[in-house]
């Protein structure tokens, strides 16, 4: 991911464009992209935001894509530097679960009458996580969302109603143990599955719900004029009401893992399915999940939850 270059007395640190084992130049994915397709919404994209990241992060320390986000969220002066990593970690993640399906691509672009018609009503689908043997996910799936139906509902409709650059995620909400065992204290669990969307570089670590209000709150503070001065000043003493005390130890520590993450841009599926298709790419989307991958990211449950698997 990184090279390397220069003289004995410099050093260029250089990010490389990621390179997932089972997209190959020049070749599809079956069932999803044609060559041209996976051309335009992976190959393309990842180097045009390798190129502009390396642009704003040269001569600085290695460090992973997610550190990068992690650490210039917060600051107006790296923007550009969350932006670019942003938005190659989304594309790398989404594109690293999809691995094409049993169908053929599609010989004709849908037309104007495709977003009218008048949706399916099965309650099974093609690739479901319990038929790939992922009896774990699955439970997880039905615990957080009720049923299947309901859980690809939502996440196909979400990413259905972005209409320019996004992503839609299935995140696992998190929390640190507090085991007395040792061995045990600090291990990550998560108590329930969310789905979310996310908009042009915005990344799922950004959705701890306390510290992202909060800067909101400063944001909308330094727009509003200054306070007049018949009207009293906020004590440095002041405290939370009960309601803001429990919701700040509520969500203090909390913190979410992405599992799965599904394109919404045009760059995605323009090429292959045409001004009127998103809801057929989202579809074949669906069933070249490879639901392992998505498993293996799902962190332990947390002991006071029950699953019903």
């Amino acid at each position: 991911m990184l090279r390397i270059s220069g003289a004995s007395k410099s050093f260029t640190r250089t990010y490389l464009a990621p390179k997932l084992e089972h997209l190959t130049k020049g070749k599809g994915l079956p069932g999803l992209f044609s060559a041209n397709g996976l051309q335009t919404a992976w190959f393309d994209r990842a180097d045009f935001y390798t190129e502009n990241l390396n642009r704003f992060v040269s001569q600085t320390e290695e460090k992973p894509l997610e550190t990068i986000v992690f650490e210039n969220a917060k600051s107006a002066a790296k923007r550009d530097i969350f932006n670019y990593a942003s938005l190659l970690y989304n594309l790398r993640f989404s594109m690293s679960s999809l691995h094409g399906c049993n169908k053929g691509l599609p010989t004709e672009k849908p037309d104007a009458g495709a977003p009218l018609a008048t949706p399916a009503l099965d309650l099974k689908f093609q690739n479901e996580p319990l038929e790939t043997g992922n009896e774990k996910l699955h439970a997880a799936l039905i615990s957080s969302f009720g049923s299947i139906v309901e859980f690809r509902s939502l996440l196909l409709n979400s990413n259905l109603a972005i209409s320019g650059d996004g992503y839609t995620w299935l995140v696992a909400r998190k929390h640190t143990t507090l085991h007395r065992d040792s061995h045990l204290a600090g291990m990550v669990e998560f108590d329930n599955l969310f789905v979310l969307n996310t908009y042009n570089s915005g990344s799922p670590f950004n959705f701890n719900k306390v510290r992202y209000m909060e800067d909101l709150k400063k944001q909308l503070a330094k727009k509003q004029p200054p306070i007049e001065e018949e009207e009293d000043e906020e004590s440095p003493f002041q405290i939370k009401s009960i309601e803001e005390a429990r919701q700040t130890e509520s969500y203090k520590d909390t913190t979410y893992v992405p599992l799965l993450a599904i394109d919404a841009s045009p760059k995605a599926w323009l090429q292959d399915y045409g001004v009127f298709g998103k809801q057929d790419y989202l579809e074949r989307v669906w069933e070249s999940i490879e639901w392992n991958i998505v498993e293996q990211r799902l962190p332990p449950k947390a002991p006071n939850h029950q699953l019903n698997i």
